[in-house]
């Protein structure tokens, strides 16, 4: 199998980071934290970079091994097997959650009157297939529409500029709410910590000593992306509308001057939004499928893509019956199972330098 580059790593992740905070959670970062959002999300980047980070320690000290094969060396198998399912189950609920995301984007915008099921069924035929194909098909096919969503996310705030309150800029540094930046930086970390999945396929890497680099450059584009998107919807819309507003990014195109030829990109800007989310959610279920796969000790992961794609479907249809449901889930519950799920490395990063540290004493004494 052909090795994941340094550059696809980093095409992936900076689609990874961006496409749902742009398209989902300016709402609920501008009701957190306001005007100083922006502070949220450097703090967020940076605690979330830490995670990944430590992650990668652990990682790197066996590059060729995957993480199912060495972890119960770490903590023993029942502890490692515990483990394991946990950040599965996390890896496929956040699969669900940002489908049942996307379902509700359609159907509210687009797809008005068609069967969320049926939507759902079409999605997850699409999905299953890419995950069935592996990890290299995840990596490359993030490749194909990187610059078109780049550009697209980066152009519209520029397009949207003279129908913007300049006046609001300065309470990006006046108003300054502390409550608020905190909860806003725990949102961000878990949302920029979403790239521990890179433990369960860290073998699949080219040049494993760039991997941090990479996605250090990720991080950083995504950053870029995220505050021109965010603070654009602030001095448009102001945080109170930004965070009663059922997609603020949409509502920004709108603003686009009447008779451009990208007044009418939002269809456009969804489908570099479908392709991005695509991407996300099949690394979701694949890290969730990989680590499956381990727990079993089965030597292809094929057979259970489709039974994890059905299970993330019906999840996503079930797990809540509302936007507002929605909203309330990430507050109350999964925001606080993704963070506890990024922060199992480090487990298991401390318990292995304990053992490294007492095998070195040992050999120090005999």
């Amino acid at each position: 199998m052909q090795k994941v580059t340094p550059l696809q790593i980093y095409m992936l992740f900076t689609q990874f980071l961006y496409a749902t905070t742009v398209g989902f959670y300016i709402r609920p970062l501008a009701r957190e934290a306001g005007f100083s959002a922006w502070i949220s999300v450097f703090l967020g980047s940076i605690a979330g970079m830490l995670l990944v980070y430590l992650t990668y320690r652990l990682a790197v000290k066996r590059p060729t091994q995957f993480f199912g094969q060495y972890g119960q060396d770490i903590m023993g198998k029942p502890i490692h097997i515990l483990l394991t399912v946990i950040m599965v189950f996390s890896f496929l609920f956040s699969a669900s959650y940002i489908l049942r995301e996307l379902l509700g984007l359609m159907a509210a915008f687009y797809l008005q009157g068609t069967p969320t099921w049926a939507v759902a069924a079409l999605f997850g035929i699409c999905i299953a297939r890419v995950v069935r194909s592996g990890i290299g098909t995840i990596f490359r096919g993030a490749q194909g529409l990187f610059f078109f969503s780049v550009i697209s996310a980066i152009s519209i705030p520029f397009l949207v500029n003279k129908k913007m309150n300049g006046d609001m800029a300065i309470a990006l540094l006046t108003n300054i709410d502390p409550p608020g930046i905190w909860n806003g930086t725990i949102l961000m970390t878990a949302l920029f910590g979403e790239m521990v999945v890179i433990l369960f396929f860290f073998p699949h890497f080219a040049q494993v000593n760039k991997t941090m680099k990479s996605l250090g450059w990720a991080t950083f584009t995504s950053v870029i992306i995220t505050l021109c998107g965010f603070v654009s919807i602030l001095l448009l819309f102001g945080p109170d509308l930004t965070a009663n507003l059922t997609m603020p990014t949409l509502e920004m195109i709108r603003y686009v001057k009447f008779g451009s030829f990208f007044q009418n990109l939002d269809p456009l800007l969804i489908v570099f939004w479908l392709y991005s989310m695509f991407i996300k959610i099949s690394l979701f279920l694949y890290t969730a499928v990989i680590g499956l796969t381990h727990i079993l000790g089965l030597k292809d992961h094929k057979p259970l893509s489709t039974l994890m794609t059905a299970a993330m479907v019906i999840l996503s249809l079930y797990m809540v019956r509302s936007v507002v449901e929605l909203d309330h889930l990430l507050q109350n519950g999964e925001l606080a199972f993704l963070l506890i799920t990024e922060m199992i490395p480090l487990l298991y990063l401390i318990v292995d330098w304990i053992r490294s540290f007492r095998m070195r004493r040992q050999s120090g004494i005999s």
